[in-house]
């Protein structure tokens, strides 16, 4: 007797690049893309979540991002109450709804240069 094997295989199908999903920020007003978690960082040793009171008297959990888009300046820098001990800051609004998003501190001497502040409650969490 001569046993003749059968080897089945599966077509194969095309391979498609690994994606892998990135947890981003959006505007909670109108939907505009805002910046990804991966730029979440660390402002003088603190942590990226962050609460603040400013001179009124209001509350503001922040989180703070080395890189945004989607935001424009609606103020000139401001050096005085800034939250962030030598770097200016500069109120930021979405560039679609004109939301106040949050703000910018910036100081070329300073390590690091540039890094962004948005209100938590002002932005939605979603994977893509």
């Amino acid at each position: 007797d001569v046993s003749i094997l059968y080897r089945t295989t599966k077509a194969k199908s095309p391979k498609r690049p690994f994606k892998k999903k990135c947890r981003r920020f959006f505007c909670k007003t109108c939907g505009q893309r805002i910046s990804d978690m991966r730029y979440l960082t660390s402002v003088d040793g603190g942590s990226p979540n962050r609460v603040f009171r400013n001179p009124n008297g209001f509350l503001y959990e922040i989180i703070t991002l080395s890189s945004c888009e989607g935001l424009s300046d609606t103020s000139p820098p401001i050096l005085e109450e800034t939250w962030f001990q030598g770097y200016p800051w500069v109120v930021l609004h979405c560039t679609s709804c004109l939301t106040h998003l949050g703000w910018r501190w910036e100081n070329p001497g300073r390590i690091p240069t540039r890094f962004f502040g948005l209100i938590r409650e002002s932005l939605v969490e979603k994977e893509s």
